[in-house]
């Protein structure tokens, strides 16, 4: 005796793509929510005059290679023992460190005491590859000093990098 053949609809052949289409399809929407969550927050807002502000400017001239804006944001004490030039010298082109690199500073607070400040930052940078990696983070104090009404940074500095220079 011949049995008849089952019969296959084609709905049911096509209802596993479908499901993966399906599943393929949230987890784009999931991902772009991520991404819009979790993405680039963009530029810090800082109190206008605040320590946090002069040295976010510091580092936005600096990254745009604008040395002359940078090394203006240094106190007179600084910029009186290393000028325009030695500054240029020490930066090597004006070149921000690690361009492209996957580095963030993230701002954790200042402590004003009167006419001085330190700017508690910490500094995120990936090391690795694109199938593996860290990421490395560094805490630092920035010492700031108020002169003529605005925050100036009180030491030497190339990017965030300590630069040594006799200050007395």
């Amino acid at each position: 005796m011949n049995e008849p053949e089952p019969v296959v609809r084609a709905s049911s052949a096509y209802r596993g793509l479908i499901l993966i289409g399906l599943g393929v399809v949230a987890l784009l929407v999931v991902a772009g929510i991520v991404v819009v969550v979790a993405g680039d927050r963009g530029e810090p807002a800082f109190e206008a005059g605040s320590p946090e502000a002069a040295l976010h400017d510091y580092l936005a001239a600096y990254e745009a290679g604008q040395l002359d804006a940078a090394h203006a944001q240094f106190s007179t004490r600084v910029r009186d023992r290393w000028d325009i030039d030695a500054y240029r010298d020490a930066v090597d082109g004006g070149e921000a460190p690690g361009a492209g690199a996957a580095r963030r500073v993230i701002f954790e607070g200042a402590d004003v005491t009167g006419e001085a400040a330190r700017v508690r930052l910490t500094i995120e940078e990936f090391v690795g590859d694109g199938l593996g990696g860290d990421t490395i983070r560094d805490s630092r104090e920035i010492r700031m000093v108020r002169e003529d009404g605005a925050w100036r940074i009180d030491e030497a500095l190339v990017w965030l990098d300590p630069f040594r220079i006799p200050l007395d």
